[in-house]
């Protein structure tokens, strides 16, 4: 069983959090549970046979390593286009529901939103992981291993390759959700991408095609899973790079050490991303959000360079 060897100590929780960090021995000891969940969900097969990890999480955990943020998410994308996206997220939850070395978990649901709470003999966590199931990825996943980091050696099993979601896709769904709001976590991982070796080689021209193309779908949606966003903005590249007025700090004590300040983080962005106003005739076009392009649309998602979609039936 994952975790039974383990040989974790209150100290080496103490050492998981960068000195001077805001974050403190919580987010550590949800960090750490967040690896053997991972591992168990890998195990089982549901991480690669029904869902691929995504967002924060994943870049934390397979790109950033202990230079990222910490993120108390798991959000998901399932792995197949006509996946009951509730049924998937009471599969994950179920599988959630079980103790591992350490910690046990504890699903539960509210209002079709799932969360797992930690407890541990290394401390109970106030904040539970919100489980977040999204539709499929428009780019073939890629498999890739966790980041080494030292307090692994304490775990007691080995780390595997876990299926993820493209950088460029990660960060175009960032970009996007920027158009309709400004989240300092969002920001701070796109600032980290770009300015970060060998990750900020990820290809901007397709991080751009992706972004016009989901705010296209954030507005107006796709069938069969892609639901339009909550205030949906269109994507417009000179408003997008504009000073913001404000912030939602939410998490920004859990950024990576030390944390940039808001203003900072502000100015970053605007110089990593002037490439967003790069657009092509064809991206300028479906930046408008006419809903009489979704054919286009389609078209343009079945074309992308490493496309999954090229033969899924979606309208």
């Amino acid at each position: 069983m994952i975790g039974d060897k383990h040989t974790l100590t209150p100290g080496y929780v103490a050492r998981h959090v960068p000195r001077g960090s805001a974050a403190g021995s919580d987010t550590a000891v949800l960090d750490i549970a967040q690896d053997f969940l991972l591992a168990h969900l890998e195990e089982r097969g549901v991480l690669g046979e029904l869902a691929v990890l995504k967002g924060g999480t994943a870049l934390r955990k397979l790109f950033a390593g202990a230079q990222g943020r910490f993120s108390t998410d798991l959000d998901v994308a399932a792995a197949e286009v006509n996946a009951d996206r509730q049924a998937l997220a009471e599969i994950v939850a179920g599988e959630s529901d079980v103790t591992l070395g350490p910690f046990r978990f504890r699903p539960s649901e509210s209002r079709g939103r799932w969360r797992i709470s930690v407890s541990s003999s290394l401390g109970d966590p106030a904040v539970s992981i919100k489980l977040d199931v999204g539709p499929p990825c428009w780019l073939e996943p890629e498999l890739r291993p966790f980041v080494p980091i030292s307090t692994q050696e304490r775990y007691g099993f080995r780390m595997q390759s876990i299926p993820t979601m493209r950088i460029e896709e990660i960060l175009a769904e960032k970009i996007a959700r920027l158009t309709r709001t400004s989240t300092a976590r969002d920001a701070s991982d796109l600032v980290w991408a770009a300015t970060t070796s060998p990750h900020s080689g990820f290809r901007r021209d397709l991080v751009r095609r992706l972004t016009v193309l989901k705010v296209w779908v954030d507005i107006h949606g796709l069938r069969p899973g892609w639901s339009p966003a909550l205030a949906p903005v269109r994507l417009e590249p000179e408003v997008w790079l504009s000073t913001r007025d404000s912030w939602d700090d939410e998490q920004i004590g859990l950024l990576a050490h030390p944390p940039p300040t808001l203003a900072q983080l502000g100015n970053d962005l605007q110089g990593c991303y002037s490439w967003l106003r790069e657009l092509s005739e064809e991206e300028a076009r479906w930046a408008g959000a006419d809903r009489n392009d979704r054919g286009l649309v389609i078209q343009g998602i079945r074309d992308l360079d490493g496309g999954a979609l090229a033969q899924a039936h979606i309208w």
